[in-house]
């Protein structure tokens, strides 16, 4: 019935973005043409980044398997999880369903590949930095992946929290971060849905795991990308 189910709530207006970006990308001319979609909007799973440190994920991985469980239950074709640090469990996401889930992790890499770039700097929570969930990834596509130091990595997770706590979304900070690693030949990855909530400069190069989740997520549903 569902050609896509959205797991989401982490974060809520993370959430809210990443379904409107999917409208607004999707090559439609009436509501019949969007894409039949559901989002489970679970905002009091575990957060990911606790899991990750404290290495207790039974209870995050508990509440999503009941998610797929739901998602199977509607008829959903594919799976969306516009959370980059709930990918650490990306294997376990697999033994729970058979439904597709899109890989939002291995995805972005591809895409840095195909632009051409070689070296990434990855920008998230410090669960998704510490657990070196991109690293993986990189090493299978051959990318190379730039460490942050550990100041700018709790400085940029006090910036997601900051987001998460008042909606605030100034962009200085983070463009400041940003500018000290992104070079022509270094791309950031914005590898949290909370970032990918701030209006970054275009001329920093960075690449946003939050839209290609969207266009993957689009395509996948069986529709076009619409043109600008």
């Amino acid at each position: 019935m569902y050609k896509l189910g959205i797991i989401g709530g982490m974060g809520p207006l993370a959430t809210v973005r990443f379904y409107e970006k999917i409208v607004l990308q999707t090559e439609a001319k009436k509501d019949n043409d969007h894409i039949d979609l559901v989002v489970l909007n679970h905002a009091t799973i575990p957060d990911r980044t606790t899991c990750i440190i404290e290495e207790q994920g039974e209870e995050f991985l508990e509440a999503i398997k009941e998610d797929f469980e739901k998602l199977e239950q509607l008829g959903v074709d594919t799976v969306a999880i516009p959370c980059n640090t709930s990918h650490y469990y990306f294997e376990e996401f697999s033994q729970f369903t058979d439904l597709q889930i899109i890989n939002m992790i291995e995805e972005t890499v591809l895409e840095v590949k195909k632009r051409g770039n070689s070296t990434i700097v990855v920008f998230g929570t410090v669960g998704t930095v510490t657990s070196k969930v991109y690293d993986k990834y990189a090493a299978k596509h051959g990318i190379q992946v730039q460490p942050l130091s550990s100041e700018d990595m709790y400085k940029v997770a006090d910036i997601i929290y900051g987001i998460k706590a008042t909606n605030n979304l100034e962009t200085d900070q983070f463009e400041d971060i940003l500018k000290r690693y992104c070079t022509d030949d270094i791309v950031g990855v914005i590898a949290c849905t909370e970032l990918s909530l701030l209006a970054i400069n275009e001329e920093i190069n960075t690449i946003d795991a939050m839209d290609v989740l969207v266009e993957k997520s689009i395509i996948r549903s069986g529709k076009r990308l619409k043109t600008l």
